[in-house]
């Protein structure tokens, strides 16, 4: 109960990270020397989709007024990434997101781990891969939006996987011990190439070349090549072979045997902005082939022309697949 005269408080609604994310994208785009008609109409239309979205827009708003603003070096940072060339932003888009997401919190707390995500030392954006060597000469592959923190000491390796998935080959000439951290917590890994994924509430490990001793949080295994492990911080969840094409994507492609259209869609989205969808009734429709990551629409194009399929974009940013309509 409110006392009389006075109005209930309504909690603002939080900002979903894929709106937030949409809304980033929007603003940097329209901060193009020349902006075309098309581009105006598809984000006047991105913001009429959903109630959610123009939300979004207004808070990207404020949000980059408060950029412009701020005179802290470490709010700087975020004033310039919005002014680096096309390539860049699409990497800087994501954290921003997760900045205007956060709301005003994220501004204070240097600490939090949206700022700590910022200021990886690696990170990719939503479809891109990088391939790095490191100062050990370790070669490191980063899959779709990954980050990852690396620290190295006299006695130690440590790669510190912030979100994403990445492929390790070590350096077998050093012969410090290589930890890998994730959320679930440590795991220490032998001279074999090895994946690893950070997953909603637990870590994905699997044995790419050789056998793969693993220290993880409940003890020590073994993984044959083609093994994958799944764990949180106190239990083994699951172990399994690999599945074909699971790591296709270091070779930026897209492998699927007979896989449900409704899942791979899923594994596809995560190289691509915005929402990708099928209608329920073509969801069980199977998926073959190797697919090239480079270029999301063409694989779009490619499943409606095999699978017989509609295509619809609403907006570059909302894509369902549907029955083809009979137009006779």
């Amino acid at each position: 109960m409110h006392p009389a005269g006075q109005p209930a408080l309504i909690k603002p609604s939080p900002l979903s990270l894929e709106a937030a994310e949409q809304a980033m994208h929007w603003q940097l785009e329209l901060q193009a020397p020349q902006v075309s008609e098309q581009t105006r109409a598809e984000w006047l239309a991105w913001r009429q989709q959903d109630p959610a979205h123009e939300l979004a827009w207004q808070h990207s708003q404020r949000f980059f007024q408060r950029m412009q603003d701020v005179r802290a070096p470490a709010h700087q940072a975020l004033v310039k990434a919005a002014l680096l060339p096309a390539l860049s932003r699409r990497r800087v888009i994501k954290n921003l997101a997760l900045l205007l997401a956060a709301g005003s919190v994220a501004w204070t707390a240097r600490d939090t781990p949206l700022v700590q995500h910022w200021t990886s030392d690696y990170s990719t954006g939503v479809g891109e891969q990088w391939r790095i060597d490191l100062a050990d000469n370790t070669e490191v592959q980063l899959n779709t939006d990954t980050a990852i923190d690396v620290k190295y000491t006299d006695d130690t390796r440590q790669i510190h996987l912030l979100r994403g998935e990445i492929l390790v080959l070590p350096n077998p000439a050093d012969t410090r011990p290589l930890w890998v951290k994730t959320a679930e917590g440590l795991t220490r890994a032998s001279a074999n190439r090895f994946s690893l994924r950070q997953r909603g509430g637990f870590t994905q490990l699997g044995a790419d070349q050789g056998v793969l001793s693993a220290q993880i949080p409940m003890g020590t295994i073994s993984l044959q090549p083609g093994e994958i492990i799944s764990f949180d911080a106190n239990t083994l969840l699951a172990r399994r072979e690999q599945r074909d094409g699971e790591l296709a994507w270091s070779r930026g492609m897209l492998v699927a045997q007979g896989r449900r259209l409704e899942d791979f869609l899923h594994e596809l989205s995560r190289y691509r902005r915005g929402h990708l969808a099928c209608d329920p009734a073509v969801s069980e429709l199977r998926v073959s082939g190797t697919f090239p990551l480079g270029d999301t629409d063409r694989i779009l194009t490619t499943l409606g022309q095999t699978l017989k399929l509609d295509v619809e974009h609403f907006t570059r940013f909302w894509v369902t697949l549907k029955p083809r309509r009979n137009l006779a």
